[in-house]
């Protein structure tokens, strides 16, 4: 009984780990596919943009 039980718990936490790199892995794409973000005219006069949605977001370092 105590074995089953192990196993059961196994079972889970390998389905979870899956389902946490499988979110992972499509939030990264879905930042990768977004659009630049737009700024208003007047923000970037003067100054040089900083354009941060170009930085690769290394999400799978995180798990």
């Amino acid at each position: 009984m105590v074995t089953l039980k192990i196993e059961i718990c196994i079972e889970f936490v390998k389905l979870t780990v899956d389902l946490v790199a499988a979110m992972a892995e499509s939030i990264e794409v879905a930042f990768r596919h977004r659009p630049p973000p737009l700024i208003p005219y007047s923000a970037g006069v003067n100054r040089p943009r900083s354009n941060y949605s170009a930085v690769p977001i290394p999400l799978i370092g995180f798990l």
